[in-house]
């Protein structure tokens, strides 16, 4: 009896191993290929500095530590905020907040959203993973038309496909992205797709210029394409506007003050704050509201606004625990007070 029963057990355990390779198999995305250069080895994708995201050891070490997660609020069911304009000409700058790194920019009489997130949870499968803790702050259809798409890697929380394949049959937007991204986005059928190296630069039409920058994070949608594909942060240089930095999903690094010096001043940037506990797995890939400041300074920033935050639980930081430790920040900072905003999901403002 023992033994038909260990065999039994041993056929459970081979069975599901397969059946979850297979599924981690399917979800992947196809990877990059390309010529060497100094962050990509042929196969992966690699953070200047050596910074690394923590592995599978470190990760099963994190969820069995019994570690110090904060709190989360019962879902929040706000109504969304109201529609923004359909555009906003010349020099003024309009952003509106949708929710984790998924922002409206309007100026110059073009749309530009970035990593647009309408998921109820940020995974392969809608039931089960992180769930959002309130509604996106806009209705997808309350969104005017995307002009342009920016995508700065292809994890679930920022490359939601299913609303980017809606927009992209909606508006036909042109999408940039960052290398490797390209093959999966046509796979699902988007067009008008462009892929980018850091430190790339394409003219978007006679005054507009998109750059493509380093972020300090990893890449990958399932078991097979880890760090198959880059990541990034985007930078529009508008005659009229000024240049809007989109940083991206990302820990903090001294490539920020290069980025300061080389394209610098930034009329608006937006930084990350959140998802930065415990430190010692999250600082390689995320950064803290203090560091978030750093960036702020860094790349000369004169108007801020913190994204990625609020929406899912991903880490051990607490619901409001990104703001409050941002604040706490800007305390010891008088002068960047009224300059580095934290905005309600759906509120929209005009930029300084």
């Amino acid at each position: 009896m023992v033994p038909k029963i260990l065999l039994g057990l041993l056929v459970f355990i081979v069975v599901a191993v397969a059946i979850l390779l297979t599924i981690g198999y399917l979800i992947s995305a196809p990877g990059y290929k390309g010529p060497v250069t100094d962050h990509f080895d042929g196969k992966q994708f690699h953070n200047y500095n050596g910074a690394k995201a923590k592995g599978l050891m470190e990760a099963l070490e994190w969820m069995l530590s019994g570690s110090d997660k904060k709190p989360w609020g019962a879902f929040r069911n706000e109504p969304p905020g109201p529609p923004p304009p359909g555009r906003v000409g010349g020099s003024p700058v309009r952003i509106t907040f949708v929710n984790h790194s998924t922002v409206l920019l309007q100026f110059d009489s073009l749309n530009v959203l970035t990593d647009p997130v309408w998921y109820e949870r940020t995974s392969p499968f809608q039931w089960v993973g992180p769930a959002r803790n309130r509604p996106p702050g806009l209705r997808f259809e309350d969104i005017p038309k995307i002009d342009i798409l920016l995508l700065s890697h292809n994890h679930w929380d920022h490359l939601d496909i299913e609303t980017v394949q809606k927009l992209c049959r909606r508006d036909q937007p042109k999408v940039y992205c960052p290398l490797g991204v390209k093959a999966f986005l046509e796979e699902k059928g988007c067009q008008n797709v462009t892929e980018m190296d850091w430190n790339d630069s394409l003219a978007y039409n006679g005054s507009t210029t998109i750059h493509c920058v380093p972020a300090q994070h990893f890449s990958g949608r399932g078991m097979f394409d880890r760090d198959a594909t880059l990541w990034c942060g985007f930078l529009i240089d508008s005659r009229a506007a000024g240049k809007l930095y989109f940083v991206g999903d990302t820990g903090y690094g001294p490539f920020f003050r290069k980025i300061g010096e080389q394209l610098g001043p930034i009329r608006l940037a937006l930084i990350p704050i959140g998802a930065f506990r415990p430190t010692w797995f999250m600082s390689p890939i995320h950064c803290s509201p203090a560091e978030a400041v750093r960036i702020h300074d860094d790349i000369r920033s004169q108007q801020s606004v913190a994204i990625h935050y609020g929406t899912f639980p991903l880490a051990d930081d607490g619901e409001n625990e990104p703001v409050e430790e941002l604040h706490k920040t800007l305390k010891t900072r008088p002068e960047l007070t009224t300059h580095f905003w934290t905005l309600r999901e759906g509120e929209g403002r005009l930029v300084p």
